[in-house]
């Protein structure tokens, strides 16, 4: 069977209040990356047979970070999700597969939980399988009905709906979902808008299959930080924060120090070899690499740089240059 994935970037992102008419919500950058090419690159180790990103508002610029990973269709008329979807249908109905449905502005989702959700799906043989999380507090999320059995999905409750038995279940709703195909795209049609927007909502789905005895199940992911949305610049900021520290700890127990990582920047994609020492204030984005036993920092900026091993680098900006091994450079310099 085939997997297939469609990311969800047509929205406009009003609460991020910008006066920028071009400006995708998915297009902001955490670490100098778009925050949709987190999503992507979270999805490409499954090996899917298409990824498709449906764009809409600032469509323009999100069709250009994603189009050389995916393909791109156009939602031209926000109508929720469910609608969003359906512009995905010429490409992918009526194939045979599994498809991973996901929003391009939750940036901290990792392969490793999208690789169980997806297993899990398979393995419980389910027709639509949700993505979940246990929080302490659930305070303004869908609730997670589950049957008796404890198996199976029952429904999703928004908490508006919630009685006093579901507004103490701490299993929500993470957004993000697999589906087997050829039922998600012969259910689509039968959505309708009974709500307050006049949109069509995916979560719809749950109850309808139900109804018809499809299996719905669930897969709880390990670390609830990954469903972190971005929808305002603060939760820009605080999902930036959840990379940064994921990329600088991994870095540390790979044999870099990073002398202050609450105040070290590094991009998902630089690559530096252990005993490198990084001294507060420093940027480190694109495409580097950084050999072994370099100095680098403080107050220092590189991009899209080779440094060379036993390099030092301090108070000093390097940009799309090479840096030979041992060679010092700073303060105060501009490569």
């Amino acid at each position: 069977m085939k997997n297939y994935a469609v990311i969800l970037a047509a929205g406009k992102g009003t609460r991020m209040k910008s006066h920028d008419q071009n400006k995708s919500k998915v297009s902001y950058e955490i670490l100098h990356k778009p925050l949709v090419r987190y999503v992507l690159d979270a999805l490409k180790p499954l090996n899917f047979e298409d990824i498709i990103t449906v764009v809409g508002f600032g469509g323009e610029v999100t069709k250009s970070l994603v189009e050389n990973s995916s393909k791109v269709v156009w939602q031209h008329e926000q109508k929720g999700t469910g609608h969003a979807v359906m512009q995905a249908e010429p490409l992918l109905e009526g194939k045979e597969g599994y498809t991973i449905v996901c929003c391009g502005d939750t940036p901290v989702v990792t392969t490793e939980t999208f690789r169980k959700l997806l297993d899990q799906h398979i393995n419980d043989k389910n027709a639509l399988t949700l993505l979940t999380a246990k929080l302490d507090d659930p305070t303004g999320y869908g609730r997670i009905k589950r049957d008796d059995t404890g198996d199976q999905v029952e429904a999703i409750v928004e908490q508006k709906d919630c009685d006093d038995a579901m507004i103490e279940v701490k299993e929500v709703n993470a957004g993000m979902y697999v589906f087997d195909n050829k039922e998600l795209f012969s259910h689509l049609q039968n959505l309708k808008p009974n709500n307050a927007q006049n949109e069509l909502y995916l979560t719809d789905l749950v109850a309808m299959f139900r109804s018809e005895g499809l299996k719905v199940g669930a897969s709880i992911m390990e670390n609830p930080d990954e469903m972190m949305g971005v929808n305002n610049r603060w939760q820009l900021y605080e999902a930036g924060e959840a990379i940064k520290m994921r990329i600088n700890k991994q870095l540390m127990l790979d044999g870099v120090t990073i002398m202050d990582p609450h105040n070290t920047y590094i991009g998902i994609d630089v690559k530096i070899d252990a005993d490198t020492i990084i001294y507060p204030n420093t940027h480190i984005y694109g495409n580097t690499v950084i050999g072994e036993a370099a100095i680098i920092g403080p107050d220092t900026f590189i991009e899209n740089s080779e440094i060379g091993d036993h390099a030092v680098i301090s108070k000093s900006v390097i940009k799309n240059a090479k840096i030979e091994n041992g060679q010092e450079v700073g303060p105060f310099q501009k490569i």
